[in-house]
């Protein structure tokens, strides 16, 4: 008996990393190694007191939907989107980035598509991909073609930039930076509404959008690290969330302090007819959906009002689609989200 006929196939998991390094010229030199190198040097030059961060997420199950509708180009960097944009909610560059990527059956095709696109995420994050693990776990996955993606990533923020809880007051103003999607969330819910509706990926449903459900649902994360950085660097953010899992709500909350409240208007930015639909075909409550979807807001910056104009025509001028879309009250560390 073999170790292929245990499910772990060394001459493909060899083959990964020789792609892997094909695919990533910046960091070639530090994949196959042990750990990877990172040099500071030049970079700690910038900086008077530097901190560094980390973070860690992965991109759950929408994996499944990939796997179903066989496009898996958009799935890297959702990854890297996931871990620079929590990053950037303390005002930080990303710096590196690294991997984990267990399977039950390592498929070179679906991995090269993976990391083609998060090779080009980190280019675009301004970081680089300098290691990462590969597993194939046969024993521990319900299919032989599942996978999961998890990332981790460090950057690097000025001390004084650190955006802080503490510093949020009345009538700070919050800026909203558009959705492309449900992003990485969600997705246990929407493949039980897409069972029960009997719902297709490959065809178009004209209630929830103007392309294949399949494309709707699996539109990557933008990565709104590179244009928050920016605002932080001019130290105009206050406060910042990246929302994910638990909504607008459960995600703007870890920016307030215990004397305000975070008031947000619905109306104030358009919701996508995507959360919509599923909301019409799963019989999902209004609570519920608010809960779990980001409902077309992915970021939400609290800057004061003074700097509210100059921060919105500076996200504009960078091709963000962003909003004003509520305020910061005297209150108890709750966000509140009303109608017009």
């Amino acid at each position: 008996m073999r170790y292929r006929d245990a499910g772990v196939d060394i001459a493909q998991a060899d083959k990964l990393v020789e792609l892997i390094q094909r695919l990533n010229p910046t960091g070639r030199s530090q994949i196959g190694p042990f750990a990877g190198l990172f040099d500071l040097k030049e970079i700690l030059k910038e900086y008077s007191d530097p901190v560094l961060v980390s973070s860690t997420d992965g991109i759950g199950t929408k994996t499944r939907i990939a796997l179903e509708y066989k496009k898996f180009d958009g799935l890297g960097q959702d990854l890297v989107a996931m871990n620079v944009n929590d990053l950037v909610c303390l005002g930080a560059r990303p710096l590196f980035f690294l991997d984990y990527y267990a399977t039950a059956t390592l498929d070179l095709e679906i991995s090269e598509e993976i990391f083609a696109g998060l090779v080009r995420a980190c280019d675009a994050a301004h970081c680089v991909l300098i290691g990462g693990e590969t597993a194939q776990l046969r024993d521990l996955f319900v299919r032989s073609d599942d996978f999961e993606l998890v990332g981790f990533v460090v950057g690097i923020v000025e001390r004084s930039r650190i955006p802080d809880p503490q510093r949020v007051i009345p009538g700070d103003v919050l800026l909203g930076l558009a959705a492309s999607g449900p992003h990485c969330n969600g997705f246990s819910l929407i493949r039980k509404i897409i069972e029960k509706a009997k719902l297709e990926l490959s065809k178009t449903y004209p209630e929830a959008g103007e392309r294949p459900l399949g494309e709707l649902l699996l539109e990557p994360m933008p990565i709104y690290s590179n244009v928050v950085v920016k605002l932080v660097e001019r130290g105009v953010v206050k406060g910042a969330a990246h929302i994910t899992g638990g909504g607008i709500a459960g995600n703007l909350v870890r920016a307030l302090n215990e004397r305000v409240d975070a008031v947000v208007e619905r109306g104030s930015w358009p919701i996508p007819k995507l959360f919509r639909a599923l909301q019409r075909w799963g019989d999902v409550p209004e609570e519920e959906l608010w809960e779990v979807f980001n409902m077309g807001l992915g970021f939400i910056v609290i800057v004061s009002k003074e700097h509210a104009d100059a921060a919105l025509k500076s996200l504009a001028e960078q091709g963000e689609r962003a909003y004003r879309v509520g305020e910061i009250v005297q209150g108890a560390g709750r966000v509140h989200i009303v109608k017009p």
